[in-house]
């Protein structure tokens, strides 16, 4: 099942809402190959081209893996702009940090973990199933990541629909789409924040050569 059932008035959306949707698997396909365009840029691109076969599956190559520079980049850029979630995982390794991020991030702009923060994205209605809720979070939380170049696997029913052609649950593609558009609107976009994640920071002291290992 297939849904666009609660449309969003706002830049670009409306567009989409004239046409027959095109299956969201090849809409996500699309999305998360087009980083120099925002979410609903592509969509708007992807449905004017729908004859356009795209492998579901395919994703960016990526340039290489988050850096902790990077993420402690984003981790404050997120504090100031009282984003940053109460509590991060215990993990080593940056990209499972990024995916947190996004989608605790995802959570709290759709307005799941109560007050929402004024930033212009397509809301959650007051009564919201979870079901919806966990698929809206798995497609932005997919979406960035496969759009950042981050290796990250789809999940729970996103997983199930994209591999095996579950039924996927009543959502809002209006919102997933504001949503992405909101959360790499934090860094910039989805170029430079994917050039965010993955900064280095210049050692002190240079390294000798023969040393290097």
């Amino acid at each position: 099942m297939d849904q666009n059932s609660h449309p969003i008035d706002s830049h670009g959306i409306e567009e989409l809402d004239h046409q027959p949707p095109m299956p969201w698997d090849r809409q996500l396909a699309a999305i998360r190959r087009s980083p120099q365009l925002s979410a609903v840029e592509a969509a708007r691109s992807a449905q004017h081209e729908a004859d356009v076969m795209i492998d579901a599956q395919r994703s960016l190559p990526a340039p290489g893996p988050p850096t902790w520079d990077g993420l402690h980049t984003v981790i404050n850029t997120l504090h100031r702009k009282n984003l940053l979630p109460d509590h991060l995982p215990h993990t080593r390794s940056a990209s499972v940090m990024v995916t947190h991020l996004l989608s605790e991030l995802a959570l709290v702009i759709c307005g799941h973990r109560g007050l929402r923060p004024d930033l212009e994205a397509a809301t959650a209605e007051a009564r919201i199933e979870l079901d919806q809720v966990r698929f809206e979070t798995e497609c932005i939380t997919w979406l960035i990541a496969g759009r950042l170049g981050v290796r990250a696997a789809a999940a729970g029913s996103l997983k199930g629909y994209l591999k095996h052609g579950e039924l996927i649950p009543e959502f809002s593609r209006d919102r997933v789409l504001q949503t992405v558009d909101t959360i790499e609107d934090l860094f910039g976009g989805a170029l430079a924040f994917g050039a965010a994640i993955r900064e280095e920071t210049p050692s002190l002291f240079e390294i000798d050569v023969h040393l290097a290992v």
